[in-house]
């Protein structure tokens, strides 16, 4: 058997991207060789592009035993331990790299990249540079220090980064991304609303309608008498924000059909717009589709053009009603608490936080009411020892029971989940408490926020610190019960 010649055309297709063919070749090779150390660190390389770290590492193993200094193995091993988030191993393994090979720019940028996920961002940025001193236009170097950059409130440094990366590559789907993320938070919705677009493009977008480019509609075809499905997307706080541009399709004489999230369909319905439900069509016939993300860029929305409609959604009586007599009369301030998102959500881990940090709010003379449905065991236990939160997990299932308690409330306080986006929409005063750098559409420095008139916003001035955003909070609390007497 002609190994090389075998090796080399697996290579080719591994360039190529073509990793299920590479792999059955590499695979070929070790059968009849199984100390071939260049096929079983290729291998390896194959199934980390695949995520099969574990199976990457028993291929990596045993080239290293054969040959205890290959240090692209070292590499991929460190790569290996990185997608296992064992990042203190995968440190070690860059070190042995680069003690073998201090240019080698595979392992400087893989060390890079554990640093940053070790939030090391400093000492990341300082490796990064060392890859691009000796690769100039490395990609990932500069897409991953921009990311670093991001994360340290460097923006213009970062901004530059993703558009020299998007230079480099045009088709950089996830430079683009978040590119427009930076963009929009700076409250440049000119160009961040038309990049934000390509998050149509990523493999984890494939649940996305798709559908002809000419049936896509971005403002730019007349809608009068034609009907146009606006398709679900994201989370329910973002179905509740971009809800509101319903109505100025509504205006554009559009028929219309949605795919609301259940949980909310009762809230859209109070829009009191004419529109059907995909459940409710035999067969899904329209002219043109929009995803209710893209709203804001098909109505060429800016800073000062977003609709102001407010309150936008309106409870039920009967689900005010119902809270009202539940809670009777009060003879205190009442506030509504929430303090966690979706856990799926990507930055869940800095956007919600726990029961016990907000403790501080709850030594106030206040009557609280918690909006939450699921506790944590740690809130469970502090629950136990409180008088003044009262919970109602199973009186708010549904999107317009919370929305009679949140009715019945003089105040809410929450941290940046669907909730502030319910209050917002309600046109209820609402407090939202945002984490170091917020999602795009909080913009940056404000206590304002052009989407909701009735929203307060607070933000952290260190990451994850919530003590000195809590003590503004309370202070405030303060003002607006003298006020409120």
């Amino acid at each position: 058997m002609d190994t090389n010649f075998l090796l080399n055309k697996a290579i080719k297709l591994h360039l190529k991207s073509k990793i299920d063919q590479a792999e059955i070749i590499y695979k070929k090779i070790i059968k009849f060789d199984q100390n071939h150390t260049v096929a079983l660190n290729n291998l390896a390389t194959v199934f980390n592009l695949k995520n099969n770290y574990i199976k990457a590492l028993s291929y990596l193993d045993k080239a290293l035993i054969i040959k205890p200094d290959f240090v692209d193995a070292l590499n991929n091993k460190a790569v290996s331990l990185r997608g296992l988030n064992d990042l203190h191993d995968a440190l070690i393994y860059c070190e042995k790299a680069l003690k073998i090979n201090p240019n080698f720019v595979d392992a400087l940028n893989n060390k890079a990249n554990c640093l940053k996920s070790m939030n090391l961002l400093d000492e990341a940025i300082l490796f990064y540079e060392k890859t691009l001193k000796l690769e100039p236009n490395n990609i990932e170097a500069i897409y991953n220090k921009s990311i670093c950059l991001y994360l340290q409130k460097r923006f213009k440094e970062s901004s530059l980064g993703y558009m020299r990366a998007i230079k480099l590559k045009p088709d950089f789907i996830e430079a683009y991304y978040n590119l427009a993320l930076l963009q929009m938070l700076e409250g440049n919705y000119n160009e961040g609303l038309k990049n934000y677009e390509w998050r149509k493009k990523f493999d984890k977008a494939k649940k996305y309608p798709k559908f002809d480019d000419n049936i896509e509609w971005l403002g730019d075809k007349n809608l009068k008498n034609k009907t146009i499905y606006i398709s679900k997307e994201q989370g329910l706080g973002d179905y509740i924000q971009y809800c509101r541009y319903l109505l100025l399709l509504k205006n554009l004489g559009a028929k219309i059909i949605l795919d609301t999230p259940k949980v909310l369909r009762s809230m859209i319905n109070t829009m009191e717009i004419d529109y059907k439900h995909m459940d409710d069509l035999k067969k899904l016939e329209f002219d043109y589709h929009c995803s209710i993300v893209s709203l804001p860029l098909a109505f060429n929305t800016g800073l000062h053009t977003i609709p102001a409609q407010n309150p936008y959604l309106f409870t039920p009586k009967n689900n005010i009603d119902f809270w009202a007599k539940k809670l009777n009369k009060r003879n205190k301030l009442r506030i509504g608490l929430n303090w966690t998102g979706n856990s799926s959500y990507i930055d869940d881990e800095n956007r919600s936080t726990t029961l016990k940090e907000l403790k501080p709010l709850l030594d106030l003379p206040f009557e609280f009411h918690s909006l939450e449905i699921n506790y944590s065991h740690d809130d469970e236990e502090l629950l136990s020892k409180t008088t003044n939160l009262e919970c109602h997990k199973k009186d708010i299932l549904g999107f317009d029971n919370t929305a009679g308690l949140i009715e019945n409330m003089d105040l809410i306080i929450t941290t940046d989940t669907s909730i502030s986006h319910l209050c917002g929409a309600l046109g209820k005063p609402v407090w939202i408490l945002l984490s170091f750098i917020p999602d795009y559409r909080w913009l940056l420095n404000s206590e304002d926020t052009p989407w909701y008139p009735t929203a307060k916003l607070y933000r952290q001035s260190q990451k994850k610190n919530w003590q000195g955003l809590i003590f503004n909070v309370i202070k405030d609390l303060k003002i607006f019960n003298s006020k409120f007497q």
